[in-house]
């Protein structure tokens, strides 16, 4: 017996672009609408407006707070931990409620430092602070 061989014709094989570009569309459009962006945060401080008008201070009024390029901190003169400045800073507010604290802090002082007494300040619910960079 012999056997017959069909013969398949193989046409042209032809690309469909045009499907290819509905998906690369919906998937940019997929992946623009379900990524998820990361916000930066920084220190929230509220900031004086322009129409504010500089007032003097009593020396009683002012609590000066430094932070040395070493780390050391500094309060009214005295060598103090950073766990101590919150009790200082509420010490000062009950004697004196529109205490302003300053906050003075070395060009070359380590930025967690100054964050974590800025922080122990906030901790004590001072409203009035005052940020300089010492010279």
């Amino acid at each position: 017996m012999k056997r017959i061989r069909r013969k398949f014709f193989v046409g042209v094989c032809e690309f469909q672009a045009a499907s290819m570009a509905d998906l690369g569309f919906l998937l940019l459009i997929f992946f623009i609408v379900t990524t998820v962006f990361a916000i930066e945060q920084g220190i929230p401080l509220v900031l004086p407006g322009r129409a504010q008008t500089a007032t003097r201070l009593k020396e009683s009024e002012i609590f000066e707070i430094r932070v040395g390029r070493d780390g050391s901190v500094e309060a009214a003169g005295h060598a103090v931990d950073v766990g101590a400045v919150r009790s200082l800073v509420e010490q000062r507010i009950a004697r004196h409620p529109e205490v302003v604290v300053v906050l003075m802090t070395a060009p070359e002082a380590n930025y967690g430092q100054m964050v974590a007494v800025l922080d122990q300040i906030k901790l004590a619910r001072c409203r009035r602070i005052s940020l300089q960079s010492m010279d």
